[in-house]
């Protein structure tokens, strides 16, 4: 991470993976991607699916809470965006998301288990 980069987070980020979904706002197309980070401003993860940066998604973000899974819908940009190297040829993407829609419920949901398992 650059000093740039670190100067412009304002939520510390967590290491967790976790299945999410986006449907791009006005398209019918869902991703099924994988979270490798969360903080309560937003995530990084990959993607079969791209998203080019500024794309408006609706994030279904699938939190694992012991033996079942929660699902917190909310609104994300995409503000990051990286092709990545495949050797079997099929696309993958990087994506760094920025949560532009939370509502309080859903943000205390997500410090929540973002508290239960930031020592993980």
């Amino acid at each position: 991470m650059t000093p740039t980069t670190a100067e412009r987070r304002s939520h510390a980020r967590f290491s967790h993976q976790f299945e999410i979904e986006g449907l791009q706002e006005g398209q019918g197309t869902q991703a099924r991607m994988i979270a490798s980070d969360l903080s309560l401003g937003g995530l990084h993860c990959s993607s079969s699916q791209d998203y080019p940066e500024m794309t408006c998604l609706a994030v279904r973000l699938m939190l694992p809470n012991g033996s079942r899974v929660e699902a917190l819908d909310v609104e994300a940009v995409v503000v990051h965006r990286t092709e990545l190297a495949s050797v079997s040829g099929a696309a993958r993407f990087e994506l760094g998301l920025f949560f532009t829609g939370l509502s309080d419920d859903a943000r205390a949901r997500l410090a929540r288990f973002l508290a239960r398992n930031s020592s993980n």
